[in-house]
């Protein structure tokens, strides 16, 4: 469905020219569920960004590489031709939806804005239509519900409302960046389990873009672990939480506490990886990991490991998987 090879991406800055996605590789099958995690800064709402084409150019610039959607390279697309793409094959579920919503029209009225833009429909039909999306996405009332704006639902229910207009288009590829971000834990079950019925339901493929490690082991089938813009692990859900293979894949694995261990086993600070990403204007020669890296050798100074598949479907940059 997705296909991404070498894509980079760089801003220009009073600092000079940084490199925000270096050189990403990966794809996504029909129907299938990714998930990108990672710490904040790491690039992941950047690629995300980038391949539904709506970062600021400038100062954003696509430097390299190839975005394939079920056959199609959007960069060779025009930002007309990308519009009429938007909302219909890809769209995207953005981490607030108070500052997605435009505060001055009725959500229904923004829901029905799909239907007429992308399948030419009139306005009381396309209203029809929204309640229907609202109904879908599990929304008491969506009658009366179609006619309030932002600021009368509540958080869960303005996220339902995201993604009802997210899927009014009937995508082919939905990216969610952190869809549950801001709410609470009840809330955020409930939209996970409403991601995990629409991509039953309906097949569509998605990239789940996120920090939380328990919400990757909910959903997705293939996990990337992105670091200061490149891809240091890929591999299955599976692996991610049993083999992990690079040191800070290892670092966020070991981050989260076992509630099964006994109380006493965390007394005392609980594990964490040391530092921050490095600034992209200041990155290391080398391994970016080095300077956090509990296992670093001489030649993570020295020289950058590259993407290897160390076994069938599980790839790693780092130097002891040399």
């Amino acid at each position: 469905m997705l296909t991404v090879r070498d894509l980079s991406v760089e801003f220009t800055t009073d600092r000079g020219v940084v490199t925000a996605v270096d050189r990403v590789s990966f794809s996504v099958d029909k129907g299938e569920m990714l998930g990108i995690v990672g710490e904040s800064g790491c690039g992941k709402s950047v690629l995300a960004r980038s391949i539904i084409r709506i970062l600021p150019m400038p100062p954003a610039r696509i430097r390299a590489g190839q975005l394939t959607l079920d056959g199609t390279n959007l960069l060779d697309l025009s930002e007309r031709e990308m519009q009429k793409l938007r909302g219909k094959a890809v769209t995207m579920i953005f981490q607030e939806p108070m500052t997605s919503l435009n505060p001055k029209f009725k959500v229904g009225y923004q829901i029905a804005e799909v239907f007429r833009k992308h399948f030419g429909l009139r306005s009381s039909e396309a209203i029809e239509r929204s309640v229907e999306m609202l109904a879908l996405v599990g929304i008491p009332d969506p009658e009366e519900r179609a006619k309030s704006y932002p600021f009368q639902l509540s958080g869960g229910m303005r996220q339902r409302v995201i993604i009802a207009m997210a899927l009014a288009g009937d995508p082919q590829l939905l990216l969610a960046d952190e869809p549950t971000t801001a709410l609470d834990v009840t809330i955020q079950a409930q939209i996970l389990d409403l991601i995990r019925e629409i991509n039953e339901r309906s097949g569509t493929s998605m990239i789940l873009i996120t920090h939380d490690l328990g919400v990757i082991a909910e959903l997705v089938q293939r996990v990337i672990v992105m670091y200061a813009g490149q891809i240091v692990e890929m591999t299955t859900t599976e692996n991610l939480f049993d083999r992990p293979l690079h040191p800070y894949t290892v670092g966020l694995r070991n981050s989260i506490p076992d509630i099964d261990s006994p109380v006493s086993k965390y007394d005392g600070p609980l594990n964490e990886i040391a530092g921050s990403v490095p600034a992209l204007d200041d990155l290391p020669i080398g391994c970016y990991f080095q300077g956090r890296c509990p296992k670093r050798m001489q030649v993570c100074a020295d020289r950058q490991p590259v993407l290897k598949e160390v076994s069938p479907g599980h790839h790693v940059r780092c130097w002891l998987n040399d």
